[in-house]
């Protein structure tokens, strides 16, 4: 049960680098209300969500880490992740963190395996009213369709008003996301990976790039102990007139992480 349980995990997470911790230790017997906590740091010259500079263009670098709680038997979990974070288009933010809770597991005998979750994003301000808090509800699946290669697909809808974001009669403008990564697995820890979304609003002409496109291409390379270390290349479709501060251009992104 805690091999499959951690195979499944491993790849159904592959494009969530952060939550991919979730079953690290999965074949430990459970020493917490029947789970146990595990955890991940990265640090990299910035970090990207979306296709756009999540710390202004390495501007400052990118540290995040998070702790999350899993039950072993229904795969149920919770956890806390934080951040770097800056915006010049917002610029009295300086961190990101967020609370997230979720259930993960297989449909039958179809290799198909579900994670479904909640995360609630909070940005750190030095002062100003402005609240750009909200929630996103995370509907992702993933299959391996050959023994090298596993298919993720995800939509992501926003719960409340897109990082606050209001009509002018002061209705939330929702977000709604759809990505698919695949991912081959190379041998000897080595992977490549693509991811092409496309996020949009209910009311884009509320947001600065409007809707876009973003896509991905990356290697990563896992090492002994829970180290990795990844390289991707990020663009979208946003034109550089409409980009003021250049965050949704073209970023070349390294990193290295460790699960413990």
């Amino acid at each position: 049960m805690r091999k499959n349980l951690k195979k499944i995990v491993i790849t159904m997470l592959a494009a969530l680098s952060p939550l991919s911790v979730i079953a690290a230790d999965a074949e430990k017997e459970a020493d917490f209300l029947g789970g146990n906590f595990t955890g991940w740091v990265e640090f990299g010259n910035e970090r990207m969500f979306r296709g756009n500079s999540e710390t202004q263009n390495t501007e400052v670098p990118s540290l995040q880490g998070l702790v999350t709680w899993t039950h072993e038997d229904t795969g149920i979990y919770a956890g806390y992740w934080m951040a770097t974070n800056k915006f010049d288009l917002v610029p009295e933010i300086y961190a990101e963190s967020g609370p997230y809770v979720g259930k993960f597991g297989t449909i039958g005998d179809t290799g198909i395996n579900y994670n479904v979750f909640l995360w609630h994003y909070i940005y750190h301000k030095s002062d100003g009213d402005y609240q750009p808090n909200y929630t996103e509800l995370w509907l992702t699946a993933n299959k391996d369709v050959t023994e090298n290669l596993n298919i993720y697909v995800e939509f992501v809808p926003t719960l409340d008003a897109w990082f606050g974001t209001k009509t002018a009669k002061g209705d939330d403008v929702q977000g709604y996301n759809v990505a698919m990564t695949p991912t081959y697995q190379l041998g000897n820890g080595w992977a490549v990976n693509g991811t092409i979304g496309y996020q949009w609003f209910s009311d884009p002409e509320y947001v600065q790039p409007g809707d876009w496109m973003y896509a991905s291409v990356g290697v990563t390379k896992a090492l002994r102990d829970g180290w990795k270390v990844s390289v991707s290349y990020h663009d979208t479709n946003v034109d550089a007139s409409t980009d003021t501060t250049e965050i949704w251009q073209r970023h070349l992104v390294g990193s290295v992480s460790k699960s413990f």
